[in-house]
């Protein structure tokens, strides 16, 4: 008889035995871990609405007010963060600070409990800090202004954490995402330290995201970046009766596969197609990390197969690499070693000879650098700027800046993308500067606009340049923005931010498939065929979603 189908349930209940053990010694407990390593909890206290209850509407009217302001559908949110881990926590450890988002809900005003373990610097100017002496209440009025039940559950979760508030707005934790994010600095946490954030919203909730959703990245970090949300106690026994099920389930599996199934055979799982040899990718640089990312992976299974991504001397850009392809792919050499990467399709009658095949799908975002005070901008205002009509921050709502506006070079897929979905094929500004800090190519051009030939140049020169504005892959500004590009924002389009959830369900419009060029078909049996089969298995559509892009077999929308 085949093993396999015995082995899986045996192992299975194996699995489940062991975990109904672990977690009742507690080594499955969020704070638990088995060696040292920097880990964060957060645990939500408290996430209710405030105002008016059902049982009183027709008698009282009951309203929530911050600084002589009403707050519309306010709801009040108490936060826990603590050092769980084994390590101290201090500022160069943090890759990307916390930071929370609220259901869609947006942020008016946010104060810091525990005080005599606020790390420096979380709070700055006028703000007190509470010494336990009852003014928890208090605080929490402060915050919120709020009369009512809910109001009362407000002060109660804040009076049972035995510390006082901070009674002003912490200056020091940002208010970001056009009010609906909140982010923390990077704070120094010993082990066992704890702050308590209380959050006054406004909004209605969008019960399609989580209430609160918290994330951040830490050096030397467990799985997920280091932010463990705490899972209340109430549900470890659960746990442990799950995995006892779980465990007793699998047995009675094995069981009945061994009395019931028959001899059979099946092919073994498939694996990578390994062929020894070197290829190159060349073209989008919004997608090189993808692809690097899914090469890196193939080489660990085939370790004698490398594929290079951009290496130097490559065109980069996906027209100027599919230019190349085209014409130098009739060589064996180059046919047989290369492939280009495309933001979008080129255009057939140009490149004949150009076989694409569609793997994902990227998604692009608009950053600005911060000093400009932008948080969010409409499709109109975007080609206003990008047409010349806006050339002051200040048009826009933001700082008293002029606009300077870092574009793509033309041979880029991002450029052409951006142009398509975004200007909708409106001509660009004349390129008016080199140097993208002077007019010197253009001295009376009414905006300074330059081009950049990569993503990561295009997001250097909008981090350096107070009120530049540009448009790159949104993983690319997001994963490094905290250590490369600290100074940029990414903004959201439409009041939309960049997400594959909102890419899915048309909400989103910035975003472009990306397409494998080879020169004609690869013969079976070579590095490129093999590398080609590799991209679609489910580990390399992993890594392409773990870069934030999204495989081509997960959505209809590659066509």
């Amino acid at each position: 008889m085949h093993l396999l189908p015995v082995l899986v349930p045996l192992i299975a209940t194996f699995v489940g035995m062991v975990g109904a053990i672990l977690s009742v010694l507690g080594f499955l407990r969020p704070g638990r871990i088995p060696r040292p390593r920097r880990m964060v909890n957060y645990r939500v206290h408290y996430d209710d609405s405030l105002g008016t209850r059902p049982d009183i509407k027709g008698v009282a009217e009951l309203v929530v007010r911050r600084k002589g302001q009403d707050v519309p559908d306010a709801s009040l949110v108490m936060i826990r963060i603590s050092n769980e881990g084994g390590l101290d926590i201090g500022k160069d450890h943090w890759v990307m600070p916390i930071s929370f988002t609220f259901d869609g809900r947006d942020v008016v005003g946010v104060a810091v409990s525990d005080a005599d373990q606020v790390p420096p610097g979380l709070l700055a100017g006028d703000q007190e800090r509470g010494r336990g002496d009852g003014r928890d209440a208090r605080a929490a009025r402060g915050v919120g202004g709020v009369g009512g039940a809910g109001a009362a559950g407000g002060a109660r979760a804040a009076a049972d954490t035995g510390a006082g508030l901070a009674l002003a707005d912490a200056e020091s934790i940002q208010i970001s995402k056009g009010k609906k994010a909140l982010e923390l600095p990077k704070i120094e946490l010993k082990r066992k330290d704890r702050i308590r954030l209380l959050v006054l919203l406004s909004g209605p909730r969008d019960h399609r995201r989580p209430g609160v959703d918290g994330g951040a990245y830490i050096k030397g970090a467990v799985r997920g970046g280091g932010l463990v949300r705490e899972v209340p106690a109430r549900r470890e026994g659960f746990r442990t009766f799950a995995w006892t099920g779980f465990a007793l389930m699998s047995l009675v599996a094995s069981i009945l596969v061994t009395v019931i199934v028959r001899p059979f055979s099946s092919a073994p799982p498939p694996t990578a197609q390994c062929v020894p040899g070197t290829m190159v990718v060349a073209g989008s640089t919004a997608f090189a990390p993808s692809i690097a990312g899914v090469a890196l992976r193939y080489r660990q299974q085939c370790p004698s197969s490398v594929v290079q991504t951009n290496p130097s001397g490559s065109t980069v850009g996906s027209v100027g690499a599919a230019a190349d392809l085209q014409d130098s792919g009739g060589s064996a050499g180059v046919s047989a070693t290369h492939l280009v990467v495309s933001d979008g399709l080129v255009a057939r009658a140009a490149y004949p000879n150009l076989v694409p095949r569609p793997v994902a799908i990227v998604i692009f975002s608009v950053v600005v650098n911060r000093a400009a005070k932008i948080n969010s901008l409409t499709t109109d205002k975007l080609i206003g700027i990008w047409t010349g009509k806006y050339t002051n921050w200040r048009q826009l709502g933001g700082a008293n800046l002029p606009i300077d506006i870092v574009s793509r070079t033309t041979d880029s897929g991002t450029r052409a993308t951006f142009d398509h979905k975004i200007l909708r094929m409106k001509t660009e500004i004349p390129q008016s500067s080199e140097s993208c800090t002077s007019r010197d190519l253009i001295p009376g051009s009414p905006v300074i606009r330059c081009e950049k030939s990569s993503t990561d140049q295009l997001l250097k020169a909008v981090n350096a340049i107070p009120g530049a504005i540009g448009y790159a892959e949104a993983a690319a500004a997001a994963a490094d923005g905290a250590s490369k590009y600290p100074a940029i924002d990414e903004i959201q389009l439409d009041g939309r931010d960049a997400s594959p959830e909102l890419v899915k369900n048309g909400q989103y419009p910035f975003w472009a498939v990306e397409y494998l060029y080879s020169y004609g078909k690869p013969a079976p049996g070579t590095l490129l065929s093999a590398f080609l089969g590799y991209l679609f298995t489910d580990a390399a559509k992993s890594v392409l979603q773990s870069y934030g892009a999204i495989p081509c077999g997960l959505t209809a929308l590659c066509g």
